[in-house]
């Protein structure tokens, strides 16, 4: 279920990585692709490392949106099409960013205290 839940950050991820490698950005979309490493690592900051590196990806698209936008109506095109693409696209990487919110990613990406919890020598008190 866990695969599940992190897929759409995959994809989403793997998406952003094609977009900047279309243009040429070949050390970001390096990045992009080694940042889905950190999803093996089961503590709290990668959660939120991903969450944040989503909602800036959705504000790419978002971006991306406007632009090929006003290309299109300058060039006397629809761009609805479009607008359906790149919008569905920053939609579902908020998506993805929400996901890391249910409960069993939650539990995933927990911090761990299990030493600080039993005392320090290590038997329950």
């Amino acid at each position: 279920m866990t695969f599940l839940l992190l897929t759409p950050t995959v994809l989403a991820l793997l998406t952003l990585a094609a977009h900047f490698a279309r243009y040429g950005y070949y050390p970001l979309s390096f990045v992009l692709v080694m940042t889905l490493g950190l999803l093996i690592i089961p503590r709290r900051w990668v959660a939120r490392t991903m969450q944040i590196v989503l909602c800036v990806a959705a504000l790419e698209w978002t971006t991306v949106l406007y632009d090929v936008a006003q290309q299109r109506a300058m060039d006397g095109r629809d761009s609805r099409k479009s607008g359906f693409i790149l919008g569905g696209t920053a939609a579902f990487t908020l998506l993805a960013a929400a996901l890391f919110q249910t409960p069993r990613l939650r539990r995933r990406y927990a911090t761990t205290t299990s030493a600080t919890s039993t005392g320090s020598t290590g038997s329950p008190t």
